[in-house]
């Protein structure tokens, strides 16, 4: 008896660890921090801008796309900035205290942040720097296109013109000089 007891407690042991040894060993798949999504995540402080890509058709004109979280009880103005063709590009955007920031996700009708002259291929990565003043990340964020149905309509627009009306002035009435009357010929 004592010694099924001793087999059926060895069995017991070696399927406890058999079944439970590859953690002692593997790391943990939950443990590590990852983007469960298309874009990137940026933390600037109080600052966390989440699931951040770039949707452009052409490679010229972008809308970056983001979440952004401020935890922090003042409002940040936070920075992106890019090189594109060995120019400095900068967009600037404020991120209100305590609440959460969407730019470009869900409503169609939502604010874009339009980043110009990205040189930069649907399928590449562009390098943006982002800054609140006080910290600064670098990352590569993802150029998709809107080829993709839960990107469809979210392509950057390009912004309109602000048509300046132009004032004509009334021409002024002046009397116009009578013809001279000729005499009829005989």
């Amino acid at each position: 008896m004592k010694f099924r007891l001793a087999a059926v407690a060895a069995l017991a042991l070696g399927i406890a660890l058999g079944t439970s040894g590859c953690n002692l060993i593997q790391p943990q798949a939950t443990t590590k921090s990852y983007n469960a999504s298309d874009g990137v995540s940026v933390s600037l402080g109080s600052l966390q801008l989440r699931n951040l890509i770039i949707l452009s058709d052409d490679g010229q004109l972008g809308s970056l796309m983001l979440n952004a979280v401020n935890t922090g009880d003042r409002d940040v103005t936070f920075t992106a900035s890019y090189v594109a063709a060995g120019v400095t590009h900068s967009v600037t955007n404020v991120a209100i205290a305590g609440q959460k920031v969407v730019n470009g996700w869900g409503d169609r009708g939502e604010q874009q942040i339009i980043l110009e002259q990205i040189a930069t291929a649907p399928g590449a990565m562009l390098e943006v720097v982002f800054s609140d003043g006080v910290n600064e990340k670098t990352t590569l964020i993802p150029v998709l296109t809107t080829a993709q149905p839960e990107y469809s309509g979210l392509g950057p627009v390009s912004p309109t013109p602000t048509v300046e009306p132009t004032i004509i002035p009334e021409p002024t009435l002046t009397a116009e000089p009578t013809p001279a009357e000729t005499p009829a010929a005989n």
